[in-house]
């Protein structure tokens, strides 16, 4: 298990000659631990008491968040870069830049938390664990990008308003979205990231909370079912149109591979 960086552990091989080189490489890294620890203190961001991080298993399904008991949080076969985007709550288009292990190496997570914690205090705690472990540095920037805009399609929506009890509830697989309690906001964000991949923007100006049931047939299963875009129309009186939009990004400055643990 992962011991905070209040103990940092480092190791560097240098050559006999190279001794006072490799000490300053040693206290600048050092250095730039502290400062980063130091950072955190210093605006009181929650942290996990302690963390394991751990390459995953070749062939691993992921990635699946758990947080059962609020006293254990783990995820399973993540890359960074859905770990940026799971801890700034975005998409993973939204996170830009890095090396390319970015978005290909997994990684398994077991953390305990601070105290009883969930929610954005979990959010906060990863946000920690990236700038400690992967020594994580980031910028945002608003970029205009090609986007999918949601919008009313010829004949008016088709939505219905929620009778649902309780908060918003969001479940969904291979041609099939079901959501509860959700605004058309909600339902343009779950279309970006759960289904097309690409940045979804609610202009269709509709207020309230629906219960919707979507389907469709993934486009590598084509039986003669309708696609995204027509069941879109068909069943919710809604379409898809490419337009041009302001997204907000997150840019690596700066990433490493965690140790070992």
């Amino acid at each position: 298990m992962y011991q905070s960086a209040r103990s940092p552990m480092l190791v560097i091989s240098c050559r006999p000659m190279g001794v006072p080189r490799c000490s300053l490489l040693a206290a600048i890294v050092f250095i730039v631990r502290i400062s980063a620890e130091a950072q955190i203190a210093s605006t009181g961001a929650p942290q996990f008491e302690v963390a394991s991080i751990k390459p995953s298993a070749p062939g691993a399904r992921g990635p699946t968040i758990y947080n059962p008991t609020r006293g254990r949080f783990a995820i399973d076969s993540i890359t960074a870069k859905g770990l940026i985007a799971y801890a700034y709550d975005v998409r993973d288009f939204q996170v830009s830049g890095g090396p390319s292990w970015l978005g290909s190496v997994e990684f398994d997570i077991v953390a305990k938390p601070e105290g009883d914690a969930s929610g954005e205090k979990i959010l906060a705690m990863t946000r920690s664990l990236l700038t400690e472990r992967f020594n994580l540095t980031l910028h945002r920037e608003s970029k205009e990008l090609p986007v999918l805009a949601l919008m009313i399609a010829n004949g008016g929506p088709r939505l219905h308003p929620s009778v649902s009890k309780g908060g918003p509830e969001i479940r969904g697989g291979r041609g099939r979205l079901v959501a509860r309690r959700v605004t058309t906001g909600m339902f343009a964000s779950q279309l970006a990231g759960r289904v097309l991949g690409r940045p979804v923007l609610d202009r269709t100006g509709i207020a309230g909370e629906f219960d919707i049931d979507l389907q469709w047939t993934p486009d590598e299963n084509p039986d003669g079912g309708p696609s995204i875009f027509t069941a879109l129309q068909e069943q919710l009186g809604l379409k898809l149109e490419a337009q041009k939009g302001s997204i907000d990004v997150l840019v690596i400055d700066h990433i490493e591979k965690p140790s070992a643990n």
